[in-house]
């Protein structure tokens, strides 16, 4: 290596070099050109497709699918549930600005307790006292339980009212009959017992 020919950083001083590789330059350059003009004609036709999917004229089979289901969607654009005009498109809708509805009448009514049987309002005057009768539950030797069991329409009302005219000091008609224990209002109308209705009575005994 010749010292005279570089600097002390190495770059080459000497005279220039001769023309024998200016052959080979050319051909290289030849070759960059026509790669950078391949690349231009790619980049050219590159431009013509995407022109022709604007305007709409390419062909059909040359179509691709895009798939929306990962786009974003604003959230003032997204719906969550049907409008009402889809889901029922006759339907009329009217809009009100003032109530028709009077405000003597609640919006939510009350509930009405309908009442379907008779029930007394104070204790009914009996020929025996109630603390008596409530102090015979001490002694259950002295208690009968009897259940009146017969076909429709044999007396079973009757023979309670028999019961409750020894036991209860009524204004009774003599010739009505006044079906004590038919409480309900359907029985007293119908005439006919519906329900069971239970009664303690204090009556005299046989011994």
């Amino acid at each position: 290596m010749d010292e005279n020919l570089y600097d002390e950083f190495g770059n080459y001083i000497g005279p220039e070099l001769g023309d024998d590789n200016s052959d080979d330059d050319e051909e290289e350059l030849e070759e960059d050109w026509g790669d950078a003009k391949m690349d231009q004609e790619g980049l050219e036709d590159d431009e013509d497709d995407v022109k022709q999917m604007d305007t709409g004229t390419f062909d059909d089979r040359d179509a691709v699918d895009v798939d929306n289901s990962q786009a974003i969607v604003l959230h003032e654009d997204k719906v969550y549930f049907p409008m009402s005009t889809d889901v029922y498109p006759e339907a009329e809708v009217l809009v009100e600005d003032e109530d028709t509805q009077p405000l003597e009448t609640p919006i939510i009514a009350p509930v009405k307790n309908k009442q379907f049987m008779h029930i007394e309002k104070t204790l009914p005057r009996t020929t025996f006292d109630f603390k008596y009768l409530a102090g015979l539950m001490d002694h259950p030797n002295l208690i009968r339980n009897v259940a009146l069991i017969g076909n429709l329409h044999h007396g079973k009302t009757s023979l309670m009212d028999l019961l409750v005219r020894e036991t209860h000091v009524l204004d009774w008609s003599q010739t009505k009959n006044e079906r004590y224990t038919d409480a309900r209002f359907d029985e007293q109308k119908r005439k006919i017992s519906v329900k069971a209705m239970p009664m303690s009575l204090v009556m005299q005994t046989l011994k």
